[in-house]
């Protein structure tokens, strides 16, 4: 019974874990088009998916981004193909997409260091997962508002499974070609969802690439058979960045009354708000860090009992520990610099949430480590006992958070919902009688922080406007009820 322990506690927190993200991919059913969703669905419908993209082109304001080309299509494609189901369904892909990037890479990873069970593979993937949406800047946006996952979580979800093919290709008794074929458009299309993300992704990407030819260079396997695939990932978002800098659209910028800052202030700018981001991380949520932290070190524990490695010195661990520090705030920084330039400020909380998922698999791996180095250090009983005991605690804690989510968000997704139902039948009954200038019901949306249907908040509650809701039900203005 005690050594089926380790395995009944894992097994436990898989089941917890998946529940959990279960819970966040339901409340995405309830989910309907907010603020920017209206305009790419509008020109989605009245142009197509084909012409809608080509709104790059386009210098003329349109009520969303439209240099972001992948964006345009993605968002286009999904509206004329599956409608509001595509926009409901958005969280569970999200959330499925997401956790077999992080399973495939870290399952590549282990097979060439040293094979770790599939059950804690899976456990460390899920709770990376949850934890990234569970304490993220903005979750509602970054998980269940179409115009901000895509942008932001998709972008990252491509940039796993682009890992994915790489770190496969380490493994492969030969590279396999048609990888190459795949990652290519695959990476572009990952650079034209958004400029912060995008930036991300070549940084790190580029620090991976910059490795892998070192590492060629002293005739390691693995860097020689994935060179070509981390070359082209790497030259293809390249290319996806210039295609967004280069957008004719992009004249709004000029256009618009913001405060840019100058290309040598840049750098300090972004490395003050990565230490900003940081600091305020950990002082705002000391708890679940602890038990980020915590849970890795202990599976690591458990996963050292199962399947020794090869031991680390102290020099190692530390050597380790700094690069990981380093790499870290470098991508923290590179995720500032878009805003800190475009409009001398830090990112949006949904911007934030690239520097998010960053943290954490910072503190994952630097968790990891420390476990591993403290199982082969200490050989007593009790750490296996102590880790087993922290990671029930960390399920309880766990499964206390996505309780206490639904019960406080649940409702008010089921509110919105059905007042958005309620509202869009409204407008269908007063065009069927032949009315294109129609009063609408407001809706709470301060919870979510995304505007409502509306591009202005105050010129609609005092008369008829046109705006990208009205040109997405083809009337002629909508105004907000008194």
């Amino acid at each position: 019974m005690i050594r089926r322990l380790p395995s009944f506690t894992i097994l436990l927190g898989n089941i917890i874990l998946l529940a959990g993200l279960a819970l966040f991919a339901y409340l995405g059913f309830y989910n309907r088009y907010w603020a920017d969703d209206w305009c790419y669905s509008a020109d989605a419908r009245n142009l197509g998916t084909i012409n809608a993209t080509l709104q790059y082109f386009n210098p003329e304001g349109i009520g969303y981004s439209n240099n972001r080309y992948a964006l345009t299509f993605f968002s286009a494609l999904t509206e004329n193909t599956l409608g509001m189901f595509g926009n409901q369904i958005f969280a569970t892909l999200t959330i499925v997409f997401w956790l077999f990037g992080i399973t495939w890479t870290l399952y590549n990873l282990s097979k060439l260091i040293k094979p770790i069970p599939l059950a804690i593979l899976l456990f460390v993937s899920a709770f990376l997962l949850y934890y990234n949406l569970y304490i993220s800047t903005q979750r509602f946006q970054i998980l269940y508002w179409r115009s901000g996952v895509l942008p932001y979580s998709t972008a990252l979800i491509f940039w796993m499974i682009l890992l994915g093919f790489i770190t496969s290709q380490m493994n492969q008794a030969k590279p396999i070609r048609w990888y190459n074929f795949v990652v290519a458009p695959m990476a572009f299309l990952a650079a034209g969802l958004g400029e912060i993300s995008s930036t991300l992704l070549c940084s790190g990407t580029s620090i991976l690439f910059l490795t892998t030819w070192y590492t060629k260079n002293k005739k390691q396997a693995w860097a020689e058979k994935s060179f070509q695939t981390t070359f082209i990932v790497w030259l293809f978002l390249l290319i996806g960045i210039i295609t967004l800098i280069i957008s004719p659209s992009n004249i709004r910028i000029e256009e618009m009354s913001v405060k840019q800052s100058p290309l040598s202030a840049v750098p300090a700018l972004s490395i003050r708000h990565a230490i900003d981001f940081i600091f305020i991380s950990f002082r705002t949520l000391p708890i679940p860090h602890v038990i980020f932290m915590g849970t890795m070190f202990c599976l690591a524990v458990l996963s050292e009992k199962e399947t020794p490695a090869s031991s680390l010195t102290g020099k190692q661990i530390l050597l380790l520990f700094t690069c990981t520090t380093l790499i870290t705030f470098l991508l923290v920084t590179a995720i500032q610099a878009p805003t800190a330039y475009f409009y001398s400020s830090t990112p949006d909380p949904r911007g934030k949430s690239l520097a998010r998922f960053v943290m954490l698999i910072s503190l994952a791996f630097t968790s990891w480590l420390l476990g591993i180095w403290a199982a082969q250090k200490i050989k007593f009983q009790f750490l296996t006992i102590a880790s087993i005991l922290f990671l029930l605690i960390s399920s309880a804690y766990t499964t206390r958070s996505f309780i206490n989510i639904y019960k406080e968000e649940f409702p008010y997704f089921v509110y919105r919902a059905e007042l958005w139902d309620e509202r869009d039948a409204l407008i269908a009954l007063e065009k069927e009688q032949g009315n294109t200038f129609i009063e609408v019901p407001a809706i709470d949306t301060a919870q979510i922080d995304i505007r409502d249907i509306f591009v202005t908040r105050g010129k609609g509650w005092t008369e008829f406007v046109q705006n990208c809701a009205s040109r997405y039900y083809q009337v002629d203005g909508l105004k907000v009820e008194d």
